[in-house]
């Protein structure tokens, strides 16, 4: 995976402000900036890439014959750290094919899309501005008028170079949704009311 940091490696001033905003309160959101600035989309819409996502992620099972962790459903958090970590893992697997390494990233970052949409409800987007490279798509989790960003092809990134896994982010997921404040507390955080 050197490959990636090496391509990557000029972004680095970017990462780290990343990394400091990666929890943190971006700001307040008009509805009319957000349906500006985002386009939701379906990615069941056109099953064939999903499918196709997925089928990889099996064939990767079938080849090298491991038992699943999780058996239902394939594209389980665990499951895809699995492909990426056991046996000759997925970026060469799939190298095999000559396939490209925006390619391997997305397979991943469709299947843990999928993984969080059936899960939680997420929403996937296209962002017309995004602030860093690889963010052009998010996912976003409203809960009453609180806002939850995701960025599938940075993180999936961010697995194939070892720097996390999509284990640990579901479980940061698990735990923020169950403390995500609602939009009128945020605000009352601001306001002496």
């Amino acid at each position: 995976m050197s490959f990636f940091k090496k391509l990557f490696s000029g972004e680095k001033k970017e990462n780290e402000k990343v990394k400091e905003q990666e929890t943190a309160f971006a700001g307040v959101y008009t509805d009319e900036h957000f349906n500006k600035r985002y386009t939701e989309e379906n990615i069941k819409e056109n099953p064939i890439i999903l499918d196709g996502c997925l089928k990889m992620v099996e064939s990767y099972y079938l080849e090298y014959k491991f038992d699943k962790k999780i058996e239902k459903p394939l594209n389980h958090p665990a499951n895809l750290d699995q492909v990426v970590n056991e046996g000759i893992g997925f970026h060469l697997y799939c190298k095999q094919f000559q396939l490209e390494d925006s390619q391997v990233i997305m397979f991943l970052s469709y299947a843990f899309s999928d993984f969080l949409i059936n899960t939680y409800g997420f929403k996937y987007y296209k962002d017309s501005t995004p602030e860093f490279p690889f963010r052009a798509i998010t996912l976003k989790y409203n809960r009453n008028g609180t806002v939850l960003s995701l960025y599938p092809f940075e993180y999936a990134l961010k697995v194939l170079n070892k720097e996390s896994t999509f284990e640990s982010l579901y479980s940061r997921i698990d735990q923020q949704l169950e403390t995500l404040p609602s939009a009128d507390e945020i605000i009352k955080g601001f306001t002496k009311e």
